[in-house]
């Protein structure tokens, strides 16, 4: 039977090139399309549809029998007032299905993890239809979508703490997450037995101490099981420099904890590699290698 894929829209807009070019991508790599409601309506600012409207939509993607795959069009703003308009509880009720999504997404990412679900940080619609479907990422995904286990070997880094460490692989984007601190959706609540990836796009250096501040005076830091540390992409400094790189504010940051660290994993938001990586799966490090 065909593996069908359910597109939905839970954050921002999407232009009608990368829709059409998305889906012709997926339909030619053999995968049946449904296309859900809302997505692609015009008029509603930053976000794709309405609150109501996008939700709708993940619901019935999330339910809607005969659908295997749900994958959101782009990130944006918006999944945290998506997720607020959803049933209680609606996660756990749900079968097996694979979430697909990065950047704002982190938000579904976190909720699902928290009901026990696997999903996947990786490409979205609008990346598939711009890429060919030799690109690496691309063929990762694929591979996990069959079930396939990933090992990726990391590229040393002088800030790298290399060690053995097994856990939930839990995390994404660290301004969403640092913003679900509190909320329902705050997978770093209960940090114990987590191995905790992170990434951003253009943040300021003293944006990302800050939310790293956070997590270390919380305690956080202290008590995950380890740490990959994905793309930070333009990066920026303010009027005063803050001395140190994002690297490096991050390393200070994990001063005085033991758990492995790893730099340089090719996941975030570059336009050329975003490698795919189980959220809410079991993940092992050993050295440079993660394996999930």
């Amino acid at each position: 039977m065909m593996t069908k894929i359910a597109i939905v829209a839970p954050s921002g807009t999407i232009g009608e090139e990368y829709l059409v070019g998305g889906v012709d991508a997926l339909k030619s790599m053999g995968f049946s399309v449904d296309l859900m409601p809302h997505v692609g309506k015009e008029g509603c600012g930053v976000f794709s549809a309405p609150d109501k409207e996008r939700a709708e939509d993940l619901y019935r993607a999330l339910t809607e029998p005969g659908i295997d795959i749900v994958l959101c069009t782009r990130g944006g703003y918006g999944a945290v007032r998506t997720l607020q308009e959803l049933p209680q509880n609606i996660f756990k009720k749900i079968d097996d299905r694979l979430i697909v999504g990065f950047s704002d997404i982190t938000a579904i990412h976190s909720m699902s993890a928290l009901a026990g679900r696997v999903s996947v940080h990786g490409p979205m619609l609008k990346h598939i239809g711009e890429h060919p479907s030799s690109n690496e990422d691309i063929q990762t995904l694929l591979k996990i979508l069959k079930g396939e286990e990933i090992s990726i070997e990391l590229p040393s880094n002088p800030l790298s703490r290399p060690g053995k460490a097994e856990g939930t692989l839990v995390g994404g984007n660290l301004s969403i997450l640092y913003s679900l601190r509190g909320t329902p959706a705050d997978i770093l609540a209960e940090p114990e037995g987590k191995i905790l990836l992170i990434e951003d796009l253009c943040e300021y250096n003293y944006h990302i101490d800050r939310m790293m501040q956070n997590l270390k005076y919380s305690g956080i830091l202290g008590k995950i099981s380890g740490l990959i540390v994905g793309q930070f992409i333009d990066i920026k400094e303010g009027k005063t420099p803050f001395g140190m790189d994002v690297y490096e504010v991050i390393a200070k940051a994990m001063e005085g904890t033991n758990c492995p660290i790893l730099f340089g994993c090719p996941t975030g938001h570059d336009d050329d590699i975003n490698l795919p990586i189980r959220i809410g799966g079991k993940c092992k490090i050993e050295g440079q290698r993660i394996t999930y």
